[in-house]
C-alpha cells in the first residue's frame, strides 16, 4: 500500500470545506490536482470515503471512520517539517499571541515587555481575543499560539491543550447587591438576577456557558463583565486574579451558591505540528509561576 501525504490532505480538505472547487480555493491546490488525490486515494484503500450530494461532499461512514488517523498523519507531517527547519535554524522570525484578560493587563504587560528583551530576533504580537475564541483561532492558524482559560477541553488532533495551572472563578456581585447578604443563595433567586457572562464568536456551542439567569447580558471581555457587576447591579462569574484586590476591600463579595467557587485550566493553545519557540516555554514558566501563588 503506498499512500501519499497529498492523498491524505487532499481528503481532509474536502471534507473541512464540502467541494472540491471551495478546497482548491482555500488551498492553492488546482481542483485537478484535489480529484486525482482523492481517486488515487479510494483507489488505493478500495474504499470510498466520500459521498456526493448534489454539489456538496461530506465523508462516508468508512470516511469519517479514518478521519482522525488522516489528523494525527497530517500532524506529525508538520512536526517533522518544523522540526527540520528548526534544525537548521530556520526559527519563525514573527510569532502571533492570543490571550484573554482573565489575567490583569499591566501583568501581560511587564510579560511583553521582557519576552521582547530576552528574545530580540523574534517579533511578538499581542492580541486580545474572547476566551472561548482562543482555541479556534489556533485551529485556525490565525494565531500561533494562545493563553488564557480553556473552557472548550476541545478534542482535535490538531491542536494540543497545555494547563499552565489553575484558576479559580467566583460567583461575585458589588457589595451593595442584596445576593451578597444572603447567607445561602438558591438557583430560583439567582435565575431572577441580572446575569453579565462571557460571550464569543465559536460556533460551537459550549453547555458550560449557557446563561444561569433568565435575565442576562453578554460580553466578549471579563473586564465588561466586572463593570456591569460593579454599576448595573448584576452578579457573575469572575476570575480570582482580577478581583483579588476588590475582593479584599469588600466592594465585591462572593455569593454563597452552590457553584460560588470552581475551578478551570489555564492552558496554553497550539496547534500539533508547530515547533516549540523557547519564547513560549518562558512565557509559560512565568504564567505557570503567577498562577501558582493563587
Amino acid at each position: 500500500m503506498s499512500l501519499s501525504i497529498t492523498q491524505i490532505e487532499a481528503l481532509s480538505l474536502v471534507a473541512e470545506f464540502g467541494s472540491v472547487s471551495e478546497a482548491a480555493r482555500q488551498s492553492g491546490y488546482t481542483r485537478t490536482k484535489l480529484s486525482m488525490a482523492l481517486k488515487a486515494l479510494e483507489s488505493e484503500l478500495d474504499t470510498q470515503l466520500l459521498e456526493r450530494t448534489g454539489n456538496h461532499i461530506e465523508l462516508s461512514e468508512a470516511g469519517k471512520a479514518i478521519q482522525r488517523d488522516c489528523q494525527s498523519i497530517l500532524s506529525a507531517t508538520q512536526r517533522i517539517r518544523q522540526t527540520c527547519k528548526q534544525v537548521k535554524g530556520e526559527f519563525k522570525a514573527e510569532i502571533w499571541i492570543a490571550r484573554d484578560d482573565s489575567l490583569p493587563d499591566d501583568f501581560w504587560q511587564d510579560l511583553a515587555h521582557q519576552l521582547n528583551h530576552k528574545f530580540p530576533a523574534t517579533s511578538f504580537n499581542i492580541i486580545l481575543a474572547s476566551t472561548g475564541d482562543l482555541a479556534n483561532l489556533v485551529e485556525t492558524e490565525q494565531v500561533d499560539f494562545a493563553f488564557g482559560v480553556d473552557y472548550e477541553r476541545a478534542d482535535d488532533p490538531r491542536l494540543i491543550s497545555s494547563p499552565l495551572g489553575k484558576i479559580r472563578m467566583m460567583s461575585v456581585c458589588s457589595a451593595e447587591n442584596h445576593l451578597g447578604r444572603m447567607r445561602r443563595v438558591t438557583d430560583d433567586v439567582l435565575r431572577e438576577e441580572m446575569q453579565a457572562l462571557m460571550v464569543y464568536l465559536n460556533e460551537k456551542d459550549n453547555p458550560d456557558l449557557a446563561p444561569f439567569s433568565r435575565h442576562y447580558i453578554g460580553f466578549s471581555s471579563f473586564d465588561y463583565i466586572l463593570s456591569t457587576i460593579q454599576t448595573e447591579n448584576a452578579w457573575g462569574v469572575m476570575p480570582e486574579p482580577l478581583i483579588r484586590e476588590l475582593l479584599r476591600e469588600r466592594s465585591l463579595v462572593v455569593i454563597k451558591h452552590t457553584y460560588g467557587l470552581i475551578q478551570e485550566n489555564y492552558c496554553m493553545f497550539a496547534s500539533a505540528g508547530i515547533s516549540e519557540h523557547p519564547g513560549m516555554n518562558w512565557l509559560s514558566d512565568k504564567l505557570s509561576d503567577y498562577l501558582f501563588d493563587f
